[in-house]
């Protein structure tokens, strides 16, 4: 009897502590820099910011939604807060997480639940594979062009974002963060 409760409580114990961890989720909406709404994303802290709230949060802030204009028009950009190109406000310069727009469509996002699944998912993409910035857009009258991105964050931790395009010039983001 004694080895049949032994067995159940092993059985127990191992099923609890090899439950797959979920990945935490938030959703947020976000403007470019340069309209009056919220231009900076904040992961830790989940959710976006105005730049007023990104200046007292300078070390939370991970990117910066930008406008960008070159010879072939206009493209919707991440930027994260390096400085490294002069795209991003200086007084808010200091975070350099990074991005990466990966393949994914929506439903293989939404199967992302898990951190073994995020691990199983994107562990071929190697911290080589990251920028500074990343388009969302390289066309702004076709609307979002690229919807799915990995991040690698300053502590190690990785992130999907999933953007779809939202109303008067706003973008809908979904954000899951591997849980510690």
């Amino acid at each position: 009897m004694n080895k049949h409760i032994f067995i159940i409580i092993v059985v127990l114990a191992i099923s609890f502590f090899c439950k797959a961890q979920n990945l935490e989720q938030f959703t947020t909406t976000m403007q470019c820099i340069g309209t009056t709404g919220n231009s900076y994303l904040s992961i830790s802290q989940k959710k976006s910011m105005s730049e007023t709230e990104a200046k007292t949060n300078k070390t939370a802030i991970d990117f910066a939604l930008i406008m960008a204009k070159d010879w072939s028009g206009e493209q919707l950009q991440w930027y994260n807060m390096s400085g490294k190109d002069n795209k991003t406000p200086k007084a808010l310069n200091g975070t350099a997480t990074r991005i990466n727009a990966i393949s994914f469509d929506k439903d293989q996002f939404d199967q992302c639940k898990t951190n073994q699944d995020m691990q199983r998912m994107t562990g071929h993409i190697t911290n080589n594979s990251f920028s500074h910035y990343a388009t969302i857009s390289d066309n702004l009258k076709q609307g979002v062009k690229y919807h799915c991105f990995i991040v690698q964050l300053n502590d190690g931790k990785r992130a999907l974002i999933w953007v779809e395009e939202g109303e008067k010039n706003e973008i809908q983001l979904v954000v899951k963060i591997q849980a510690s």
